[in-house]
């Protein structure tokens, strides 16, 4: 059997999922329909020093969007399993920010360097 490069591209997208889904702290995205888009968008608002609150987060997500109380309810879960923090607002202290956790971090940099 031969596989081309775009099978085989697939192959390694669907592998990275594949560790995703296995990580202590990411698995939990895995369990929403826009859960990894939830995670890209929390790690790009690290990288981007956004101060994104849970509203801001909500509206951020572009596929799959639920409803506002399921997705507070979703952030709430993912705190408790550790693969985000609650965390205050440098520029509004009575705002609460999303960050993933320094664990789930790790996680995400230690997945992609198995990719």
């Amino acid at each position: 059997m031969v596989i081309d490069s775009a099978t085989e591209e697939k192959y390694v997208e669907l592998d990275y999922i594949r560790e995703l889904a296995k990580s202590t702290h990411l698995a939990s995205f895995m369990s929403k329909a826009y859960g990894l888009e939830l995670l890209y968008k929390l790690e790009n608002f690290v990288q981007e020093g956004a101060d994104n609150g849970i509203d801001d987060t909500y509206d951020a997500i572009e596929f799959n969007r639920p409803r506002k109380a399921a997705f507070s309810q979703f952030c709430s879960f993912l705190r408790d399993q550790n693969a985000i923090i609650y965390g205050v607002s440098d520029l509004k202290k009575s705002k609460t920010v999303l960050r993933l956790s320094p664990s789930a971090l790790e996680e995400l940099a230690l997945v992609r360097q198995r990719g």
